[in-house]
């Protein structure tokens, strides 16, 4: 081969080994979210408030829905951040690639009970320009100032709210929104880790409802892999896990074999789920309540 030739394919090998860096770097994002304390919400197009306390300390991390492989998978986004609104309530005491750490303040004025913490996306990624730059709504409670709502009952029904977000975002890939939110959330309040189950199963059941009858291994593995990242909080990629973890594996077989409503339960069930949720501290909640802490027979905010 003459050295023109041979300049000629090395030059073309290199191009073709910088195709996926390209292709990454134009990851297509569908959605913006807010991950905060292990909950996600919604930022744009759908945009949920977030809900702190006076005096807290959250790490706010900036990630993206990208659609790969025909399925929505929750990426870090990297930006810039500043206090967009709220100035005193809220500081930005660190920050990193796609996260910020912010300080809760209390001792605003009344009526004085949001933040906005402002991004400015940084990097090159496929998405609408509308998503490019906005703000994260913080809903601020200062617990110096909520009359006669005692502090141990508005715990437990933030704990149920978060818990509500985590099942629907794990198992419908979607946050949840309206009346059938409410509902959700009030059973997880009143049942405790009981209610959590029964809202689980019948996500599951609606989401098996949306699926085709048979999965293949590499869908049941994907699908799996989903589950385990947004209810168990599993940072590993589907390889990962399935090389590691032999119970993995065999939840794939129960998946493809009994459904997805039966996977859910296996889950819920187990004792990582329950350890990694709280799921005890909800029910300790719920007991106390029940032996003379709670004032009100409905949940707050009602």
């Amino acid at each position: 081969m003459n050295p023109k030739t041979l300049l000629k394919s090395a030059v073309a090998a290199l191009a073709l080994v910088a195709l996926p860096v390209a292709a990454s770097a134009q990851m297509k994002v569908i959605a913006l979210q807010a991950r905060v304390g292990g909950t996600v919400y919604g930022i744009a197009p759908n945009e949920e408030v977030v809900p702190v306390n006076a005096g807290d300390r959250v790490r706010v991390e900036l990630v993206g829905t990208s659609i790969e492989g025909g399925r929505g998978v929750e990426r870090p986004i990297n930006a810039h951040f500043d206090v967009a609104g709220g100035r005193g309530r809220i500081d930005i005491v660190q920050s990193g690639p796609n996260w910020a750490v912010v300080e809760v303040r209390s001792g605003g004025r009344p009526g004085e009970d949001t933040a906005q913490l402002g991004y400015s996306v940084a990097g090159r990624y496929d998405m609408r320009q509308g998503f490019t730059n906005g703000r994260i709504t913080f809903q601020i409670a200062d617990n110096g100032r909520r009359g006669n709502a005692p502090v141990r009952q508005d715990e437990r029904w933030d704990r149920a709210r978060e818990l509500t977000r985590m099942l629907y975002r794990g198992i419908l890939n979607e946050g949840p929104r309206g009346e059938e939110r409410r509902d959700d959330t009030e059973r997880i309040y009143r049942e405790g880790s009981g209610g959590v189950r029964s809202v689980a199963l019948a996500l599951a059941r609606e989401a098996e409802r949306r699926m085709p009858p048979r999965l293949s291994q590499d869908e049941a593995v994907r699908l799996l892999g989903d589950l385990y990242r947004g209810l168990l909080h599993r940072d590993q990629s589907d390889r990962e896990i399935w090389d590691r973890d032999r119970g993995f594996r065999g939840n794939v077989d129960t998946l493809r074999r009994d459904g997805l409503v039966r996977i859910v339960d296996v889950i819920v069930s187990s004792e990582e789920f329950r350890s990694i949720n709280k799921l005890y501290d909800l029910d300790r909640l719920a007991r106390d309540d029940r032996y003379g802490y709670e004032r009100y027979r409905r949940p707050p905010h009602r």
